[in-house]
């Protein structure tokens, strides 16, 4: 069985997912390698950029072989961008096949682009791929969401599910969105994103009781809606002085976010951590009293799993499958609602205690059990191979 993994982002662009799957299943005896054509956005790197070698190459990373290729984003066109990452990891395919040989099946993540790409290649080879989709857009339980679909989308979207031999959304909450863009039955089967939770796990916190910490970890983006976050916050922060705010990530330093925080009242009690690593995040996870999320979209959110694995109770928007956020893990309120968000958190603040982080913890355990992933992800990749044989 050798499968290629064709990644739509990867590392430095995210996708760490993938590469947490790829090793999880290759230490599992599976034949598996990456293509990854990663896209720099000029406003980030900048004349960094040129650092990067612009040939496709194989690496060895995390134990993995990668076959990868960088190149360039085009300012504000996400059309011709699309076109041209579908064009480059086409091509970079072709270069694969003529080293390595046909893989005997693609394992796409995320539909948006590489399920095209997939598409094409099944079309000339007859090479049959599974989509994994983690996109959180998908969740559509907001006006955010939403309106991040383009017409344009819909060909292509259309083209790529609807000819994939399986679809696995990492959550129950994204199946419906996935569904409009079917022409045909396919298969699908919700199969959640893994943690290690051997790594994140509980233990015995030793926290002051003349303090609350909240804690949450995702770098400044629209979709995690930090203009809600603070504000609610602020409410919480007048009835309770000594609650704080711990952030985790990066990109703070945004004009529209910097004026918004120059109007919170009590903005001197919220602490941006910065980028940090594994080791320190889960340090920071078992110093909090709860984690709060604030998003507009999520299709799963590995940060929530995180802080459950460590036994935290969960402060949430309704973008986090319900399945996840039981009575017993936490609350959740409707996306982009100040005073229903400040609300639940200062009933978390009162009602802590009343949660068991074993509880909090097994349930997570029981979501991303890395064993059920491996066991499952065989046999759909088995039942595919074998449903090729018999034609």
């Amino acid at each position: 069985m050798k499968i290629l993994q064709l990644p739509s982002f990867y590392l430095p662009m995210g996708g760490e997912f993938c590469r947490d799957q790829a090793v999880l299943l290759k230490n599992n005896g599976i034949d598996i390698d990456i293509l990854a054509n990663v896209t720099l956005p000029w406003k980030k790197y900048r004349f960094k950029i040129f650092n990067f070698p612009l040939v496709p190459f194989f690496s060895e990373e995390d134990g993995l072989n990668i076959f990868r290729k960088y190149s360039f984003r085009i300012p504000k066109s996400s059309q011709l961008n699309m076109k041209y990452w579908v064009y480059n990891t086409s091509h970079l395919f072709e270069k694969y096949l003529k080293i390595k040989g046909k893989p005997d099946l693609i394992h796409v993540h995320t539909c948006m682009w590489g399920g095209y790409v997939a598409y094409i290649i099944k079309k000339k080879y007859n090479i049959p791929y599974v989509i994994t989709e983690h996109h959180s857009i998908f969740s559509n339980k907001s006006e955010f969401s939403k309106k991040k679909f383009e017409s344009w989308h819909n060909f292509y979207l259309t083209k790529a599910y609807s000819n994939a031999s399986y679809i696995l959304p990492v959550s129950e909450l994204i199946t419906p969105k996935i569904k409009e863009f079917l022409q045909k039955d396919i298969p699908i089967k919700p199969l959640s994103n893994i943690i290690d939770t051997s790594f994140f796990y509980k233990k015995e916190r030793n926290i002051l009781s003349n303090e609350y910490i909240f804690f949450t970890a995702n770098s400044y983006n629209p979709a995690k809606a930090y203009d809600i976050l603070i504000k609610s916050f602020d409410i919480v922060s007048n009835e309770y002085p000594n609650v704080e705010l711990r952030i985790a990530g990066k990109g703070f330093n945004n004009v529209q976010f910097i004026k918004l925080l120059n109007k919170i009242k009590k903005k001197e009690k919220i602490y941006f951590c910065g980028f940090l690593s594994p080791e320190e995040v889960r340090n920071e996870l078992w110093k909090a009293n709860a984690f709060v999320l604030a998003s507009r979209a999520e299709s799963q959110s590995i940060a929530v799993l995180e802080a459950m694995a460590t036994g935290l109770p969960i402060v949430c928007t309704e973008v986090v499958p319900e399945e996840m956020i039981t009575p017993e893990v936490g609350y959740q309120v409707k996306v982009d609602d100040v005073n229903a968000l400040a609300s639940a958190m200062i009933k978390m603040i009162k009602n802590v205690n009343n949660f068991n982080p074993t509880i909090i913890s097994q349930h997570a355990q029981k979501i991303v059990n890395p064993e059920n992933f491996v066991q499952q992800t065989k046999q759909i990749y088995q039942s595919i191979l074998n449903s090729q044989t018999d034609i």
